[in-house]
């Protein structure tokens, strides 16, 4: 199959993806991005994977719920620094930013920067959180499944 046609991402070309995007690989490639709401979202494509209908409907999901989808991974998120606040120390003390060391309160205070889905074995969603977007590139990427269902939260820059 070269293509794919999607009712919300269009037709995919799953032999080139994208023209004009960076080159990762033979393997991967990016089929469709876009900006919405300053979140920049972008479906990847791992040619060893089966690409479906299926799958692209949940991606679609995740985007047009994503409210509520953020309100989960941020609650995750909460959880996650307070078990574990050494994001907020770093950003605290190390970057010496103003921002709040109540969990709660520091996570209101993130801002998503991107989302990706990827169709590779796993078919995840992973959403990037910054604090502080100007000043670190510290990001708290917060995976999802297939069935929208949280992952893990991984510290990565």
């Amino acid at each position: 199959m070269e293509k794919i046609n999607h009712t919300f991402f269009g037709e995919l070309d799953l032999v080139k993806g994208l023209e004009n995007e960076i080159d990762f690989g033979d393997d991967v490639i990016v089929l469709w991005e876009k900006e919405i709401n300053e979140i920049n979202i972008s479906l990847w494509y791992d040619k060893a994977a089966e690409i479906t209908i299926k799958t692209l409907d949940a991606f679609t999901k995740f985007i047009t719920d994503f409210k509520q989808n953020d309100e989960k991974a941020r609650l995750q998120i909460e959880k996650y620094l307070s078990e574990d606040n050494e994001y907020i120390v770093f950003h605290r003390e190390e970057i010496e930013l103003d921002l709040p060391e109540d969990p709660r309160e520091f996570v209101q205070n993130m801002k998503v920067r991107n989302i990706g889905l990827w169709t590779d074995e796993e078919n995840t969603i992973i959403v990037d959180y910054m604090i502080a977007p100007g000043e670190s590139d510290q990001i708290l990427a917060v995976r999802f499944n297939d069935k929208l269902e949280f992952m893990d939260i991984s510290w990565e820059s």
